[in-house]
């Protein structure tokens, strides 16, 4: 298999990964471009990409007709489609972050052009990569569950992870970003998908905004956790962005070395200072979503901003056995009906760029695979990915209008 020129478009969390897999693997991909109108990460670049070209906008790329195999758009959401449509226009296949875009217009917008300039489309929906859901797909394809009827996921957000990217962050509202069912469970709708290996036909959606509002503000609270009287409030900013788990989110308000000074520092006065329940957020904090696929099976997604830790898990009801796990421990047990319960533990040591419990590393794999003509497990073609979005868009608008059952089409 031969080397592959990847370009990357957007040099902020995601598009770095894909970077730094270039970087590690330079016999997979060479990095020939970055294209980012951030000039502190063009100056990151510099340093970390020697010898790589860098753009500060688009179109100073596009004169140059540099060659390459794949550009990973890993631009701001809202630009997916200016952004996509350019480059497909110029002649380049695309790696594109999820969502696809922020609305079904753009989405079917980029979905016609791709079709219209005869572009290959790979769509990062990296939960179908990690080595627990290949696992899961395998089981289901062999047959040891039977027929599956239906399933049952949840998305527990986590309490931290909430606050910091749905109630102060980038995807608190829903006109600058997206619905919370696109921006955070695109991915498990594409997993249902995936897993059903059928068309979903309708969705019944139900949620809301229940908890993250002035109702509940404690008395007392300011504007900002840092002049807040409440110290030991769970949603502090101050304590979050210093815990171990909430220490990687600052990197949305601070370039510097994550001390703890120079986080509190950067911190104050910021978005991300903001009191959880006195910001511009309209996204949910829960919602169930109910679906039906094309021979009358069904699945069921729960998402919820409520839990201690960040997970999913899944219930997978086949006509011999289920199958259940969490996919943050990477195990899971097969319940034979009248047999035994088969243990397995997954291992993803060989994962070493990237997070995700290895969807990101063996998502660049298959990518390599895929563009070397070879057979790529989970690839996720923007054909069959456009579902994962027209379900998410569904569930919006049944929730919106109280559960009603929404249609969903293609074409």
């Amino acid at each position: 298999m031969f080397t592959k020129k990847m370009v990357v478009f957007g040099l902020g969390a995601r598009g770095n990964i894909y970077a730094t897999f270039a970087k590690t693997y330079p016999d997979k991909f060479e990095l020939v471009a970055i294209i980012e109108n951030n000039p502190e990460r063009l100056d990151f670049a510099k340093m970390e990409y020697p010898g790589t070209r860098l753009f500060a906008n688009y179109h100073d790329f596009l004169l140059e007709n540099i060659e390459a195999d794949i550009i990973a758009v890993a631009t701001q959401d809202d630009d997916h489609k200016e952004h996509a449509i350019a480059m497909m226009k110029a002649g380049y296949d695309l790696l594109l972050e999820k969502p696809i875009a922020n609305n079904k217009e753009d989405c079917m917008a980029i979905y016609e052009a791709s079709k219209q300039y005869g572009r290959k489309v790979v769509v990062c929906h990296v939960l179908r990569y990690t080595p627990f859901y290949s696992t899961v797909k395998r089981i289901v394809d062999s047959g040891k569950l039977g027929e599956v009827i239906t399933i049952h996921a949840s998305e527990n957000v986590g309490y931290y992870h909430q606050a910091h990217s749905f109630v102060r962050g980038p995807w608190r509202n829903k006109a600058q970003s997206s619905p919370m069912i696109l921006a955070k469970c695109c991915h498990d709708m594409d997993i249902l998908r995936y897993l059903m290996g059928e068309e979903c036909l309708s969705v019944n959606s139900y949620g809301g905004l229940y908890y993250f509002n002035e109702a509940h503000a404690p008395n007392g609270a300011t504007k900002y956790c840092s002049d807040c009287p409440h110290k030991d409030c769970i949603y502090k900013a101050q304590t979050i962005y210093l815990s171990e788990e909430g220490r990687f989110f600052s990197c949305y308000f601070t370039t510097k070395e994550k001390t703890d000074e120079n986080i509190l520092a950067d911190l104050k006065g910021t978005q991300y200072d903001k009191c959880v329940y006195q910001t511009d957020n309209d996204v949910v904090d829960h919602q169930v979503t109910i679906m039906q696929f094309a021979k009358g099976k069904t699945a069921c997604h729960t998402m919820t901003a409520f839990s201690r830790e960040i997970y999913r898990d899944i219930k997978i009801h086949g006509t011999k056995a289920e199958l259940v796990g969490v996919v943050e421990n990477n195990s899971m047990e097969i319940r034979y009906f009248g047999g035994e319960v088969e243990k397995l533990t997954i291992d993803i040591s060989e994962a070493n760029v990237g997070g995700h419990m290895g969807g990101d590393f063996f998502m660049m794999n298959s990518l390599f695979k895929a563009l070397n003509g070879e057979e790529a497990e989970g690839i996720t073609y923007l054909d069959v990915s456009i579902e994962s979005h027209l379900m998410s868009f569904a569930a919006e608008e049944s929730r919106i209008n109280k559960g009603a059952t929404c249609l969903l089409y293609k074409n």
